[in-house]
């Protein structure tokens, strides 16, 4: 046997233990890689399944049906049995029953979505404000309306004014207190403890709706060793996500039934152009919404016409006398207006004013600009609707319901010179304002 000499051989070793460390830092570096990979397509399945949900949920509740009793802003009740459809009830009107149906999971079936599902394959789960479900209803709900939820993240920052919450439970954990790891087939599948976790005192299976201290804690939460003892995904929705949205579709609402009154042409009824007269701030303040006579700037009226003898001309804010036409005295018959019904009527009529051109108030012969309304800019209009947004501080909406300061702010608050605003410092003007 030829042996080779000790210098080749120790050449060889040291190839030999080369390769063989390399080879093991090549497998450490794949399985590392892979691992990272595997852990970035598990958070984008989770991150996509969240956002997906919370685009659904607003959509849901900014885009009802307003012709029947629907109430813009409301949610649906969680899925109790995971059938993937919203319970008929998720507690009484003040919420002081029904607290546990308000934490279920998400109805996508009637969110009109997928069956989503996080990164480890679970569906999602969800809960609503008692404020803003929509049985049974808590009322009013508009802009003075808050969320009851609390949440808070992994470093005790706490998000309130929570509208809604879907929460993505992650694999199974041990759950602090428990002596085993989640089990979530058979008769635990609508245990909300099998799915959700418990954290830093917060147990995301167990929340006190409108409570400042018992809420949700946001995963993922470690433990001093480094553990990850809460691995529930929070994606909240806001009042900020919601309510912006809900405003405009009021002021919408409310803009398309004055455009489509002022072209009201159906004998007897010819409106000409003309819009209706506001409801004072005092009488609509102590609860009458009919339009007052000569008033131009006021809360938006639920009846025109109501105290007759308000104009002279041809088109008279009166009954029918002989040949000569009368203004529409009701809603009801305008085309696409929902504003008789309870979405407004029991909900935003007190943060809804509205504003009239002189030229275009009832009584006027020819409706036309001599002196109009102006906003910011914006001149030779006929009508302006404001949308009063949540009360800034200072402003009383209790007893001080009379006074146009507890709503509007800038020159919307002083609104009898016909001039209003459209924006101003976010801290002290948060009126929404449109136009004709």
């Amino acid at each position: 046997m030829i042996s080779a000499p000790p210098g080749v051989q120790k050449g060889v070793a040291l190839l030999l233990a080369t390769l063989v460390l390399l080879i093991a830092t090549t497998a450490a570096f794949l399985y590392s890689w892979n691992s990272a990979r595997g852990r970035a397509a598990y958070d984008l399945a989770t991150e996509t399944a969240l956002r997906e949900a919370k685009e659904a949920l607003i959509a849901y509740a900014v885009s009802v049906n307003l012709s029947g009793s629907g109430r813009l802003g409301d949610l649906p009740c969680p899925d109790l049995d995971n059938d993937g459809k919203k319970e008929t009830s998720c507690g009484n009107a003040s919420g002081t029953t029904g607290q546990a149906a308000r934490l279920g999971r998400l109805p996508w079936k009637d969110l009109g979505i997928a069956d989503l599902r996080d990164g480890s394959g679970e569906r999602l789960w969800y809960a609503v404000s008692s404020n803003f479900k929509e049985n049974f209803r808590s009322e009013p709900l508009n802009s003075d309306t808050t969320g009851t939820i609390r949440v808070v993240d992994a470093t005790g920052k706490v998000l309130s004014n929570v509208v809604a919450i879907v929460i993505a439970p992650g694999e199974p954990l041990q759950r602090q207190g428990s002596a085993t790891v989640q089990e979530r087939s058979g008769t635990n599948q609508n245990d909300p403890t099998q799915y959700l976790d418990v954290a830093n005192g917060e147990d995301n299976a167990d929340f006190a709706d409108g409570s400042s201290t018992n809420g949700f804690i946001a995963g993922p939460v470690r433990d001093a060793a480094g553990r990850v003892i809460a691995n529930d995904r929070i994606l909240a929705i806001t009042y900020e996500d919601i309510m912006p949205i809900i405003e405009k579709r009021v002021a919408s609402e409310v803009l398309n039934c004055l455009s489509n009154y002022a072209a009201y042409n159906v004998a007897p009824e010819n409106n000409a152009g003309h819009f209706p007269w506001a409801a004072s701030l005092s009488t609509s303040a102590a609860g009458s919404y009919d339009d007052t006579a000569g008033v131009r700037f006021g809360r938006f009226p639920d009846r025109m016409c109501a105290t007759g003898g308000e104009g002279a001309g041809d088109i008279l804010c009166d009954p029918v006398v002989g040949t000569n036409p009368a203004m529409l005295q009701s809603w009801g018959a305008v085309s696409g207006c929902s504003v008789t019904n309870s979405w407004f009527t029991h909900h935003w009529r007190e943060q809804v004013f509205y504003a009239i051109a002189d030229g275009y108030k009832p009584g006027t012969s020819s409706p036309s600009c001599g002196t109009c309304l102006t906003v910011d800019t914006k001149t030779s209009l006929r009508a302006v609707v404001i949308v009063a947004r949540k009360a800034l501080p200072g402003q009383d909406r209790t007893s001080g319901k009379a006074n146009a300061a507890n709503y509007l702010e800038g020159q919307n608050a002083t609104p009898y010179d016909d001039i209003f605003s459209a924006g101003g410092n976010a801290f002290l003007f948060n009126d929404l304002v449109l136009y004709r």
